[in-house]
């Protein structure tokens, strides 16, 4: 299992932020974003240091593709702006070789209810996976379906029809209420990327596990230690924003007993071999 955590950690540029992290981290999640204007895409130079330094330090890239786009829209031309968006990301940052892509199959409006027309905004999403996958040579469980705020059962068909990986953003689970150890266990097989933070009683997430519930992140931190048996890699990504919250973290992190209960028995076996 990669530790990771996101471009966002210093109040400055992916690269500053990337030399920062790479001696601290496996992986590093690549929040990327194109609005009108401003955008925070890296030039060909800046790729070429980051492939540099992940070679330097055994590091991987998860790329998060920009959140401003709508894949679900019943509107044509928003879903060409989607694609047209993923293809761009996927050119730009292919020499990386990421270890996955965070897809948002983002709904209409936030909340439990994802659309007023959720057969329509459905049917729009699957037609612009098939788009995405149709116009890329890469493996589908490279596509990484995030958990948002709606019931992840309503995309989990179109996720399995595609053959989609998932990202289980625990936090956005425990956020909505939803059942934890259920939504662990039907999801975990398929989780390629694990967002982690925070979430304190007035809904508010992105924060430091500190602020999380200690209870509720070390059973989640034993499902996905568990989880591990199945001899795939997988990232776990600290998905905060600002240095004081990942030193915090990342220490609460090393002081887990399901963490450390995993090393400890990587210890031992090293010492029996």
């Amino acid at each position: 299992m990669r530790i990771g955590t996101t471009s966002y950690i210093l109040p400055d540029d992916i690269l500053s932020n990337v030399r920062y992290l790479a001696p601290l981290v496996d992986d590093i999640e690549l929040v990327l974003f194109e609005s009108e204007g401003e955008d925070n895409l890296p030039s060909k130079c800046v790729l070429q240091t980051l492939k540099e330094l992940a070679l330097e330090h055994s590091l991987t890239y998860t790329v998060h593709f920009p959140l401003d786009v709508h894949p679900g829209s019943k509107d044509k031309g928003v879903r060409q702006k989607a694609l047209d968006t993923y293809l761009k990301i996927l050119d730009l940052t292919q020499h990386l070789d990421p270890f996955g892509y965070i897809l948002h199959l983002t709904p209409d409006f936030y909340g439990y209810t994802p659309s007023n027309d959720i057969p329509a905004w459905l049917s729009c999403l699957d037609e612009s996976v098939t788009c995405l996958l149709e116009h890329t040579s890469l493996d589908s469980q490279m596509f990484c379906a995030e958990t948002l705020s709606y019931p992840f059962a309503l995309v989990q068909p179109l996720v399995d029809k595609h053959n989609l990986a998932v990202t289980l953003d625990i936090g956005h689970v425990w956020m909505m209420g939803y059942d934890a150890e259920a939504s662990c266990s039907s999801l975990l097989s398929t989780t390629r990327v694990s967002h982690l933070h925070g979430v304190d009683v007035q809904a508010h997430d992105h924060l430091s596990l500190g602020k999380g519930n200690p209870l509720l992140i070390e059973r989640f931190l034993s499902s996905l230690v568990a989880q591990q048996g199945d001899g795939k890699e997988r990232v776990l990504t600290l998905e905060v924003f600002n240095q004081q919250d990942f030193l915090a973290s990342l220490s609460l992190l090393r002081q887990s007993r399901a963490m450390m209960g995993k090393r400890e028995e990587r210890k031992l076996w090293q010492q029996l071999i």
